[in-house]
């Protein structure tokens, strides 16, 4: 009966390890040094939308506007499906007396740059310019949500077909 030779790597300090524990440590290094090339360009593109927020939209222009687009508009922007879901579990920050206002929201997808208009049905105390704040989300999926100071927020997700999802919390 034969068995086959492991082979192994000393140390430094005489120990012995598998050749495979080699590799392992080879791999960590690797993916950490990627890890820290990906983590700089995250910081790098945090510091320029921190920047482009300092200055500031006006009321009513796209949180894209400020940024300038890595690639341009695209003339044919595909037409998404538009989901909606409600999470305000039936109450309402104003008055239910009075009746909804629809609207529609000119929203820029922060992945693709691509423009889409997104009817709303907001309550009627939701006056005034909101909150606007556009990210990049998980898996490249953009992010827009819109917050008014009555409390009620929308948020519109771009799913990677650009398809939209519309959250409405109150």
């Amino acid at each position: 009966m034969t068995f086959a030779k492991k082979s192994h790597t000393l140390t430094k300090s005489g120990h012995s390890l598998p050749a495979w524990s080699l590799l392992i440590a080879v791999a960590i290094i690797v993916s950490q040094g990627l890890f820290v090339a990906s983590a700089s360009a995250a910081l790098s593109r945090l510091r320029a939308a921190s920047a482009a927020a300092a200055a500031g939209p006006s009321c009513g222009a796209p949180a894209c506007a400020a940024q300038t687009c890595a690639t341009p508009v695209k003339p044919c922007c595909p037409e998404p499906c538009i989901r909606y879901i409600d999470r305000t579990c039936g109450k309402t920050c104003c008055d239910s007396c009075k009746p909804a206002v629809k609207t529609v929201l000119k929203v820029v997808n922060p992945v693709t740059c691509c423009p889409v208009d997104v009817p709303v049905c907001l309550p009627a105390c939701c006056e005034g310019c909101p909150a606007v704040d556009s990210k990049c989300g998980l898996l490249s999926r953009g992010v827009v949500t819109y917050d008014w100071c009555c409390g009620y927020r929308v948020v519109v997700r771009f799913d990677r077909c650009g398809d939209v999802t519309v959250v409405y919390r109150g």
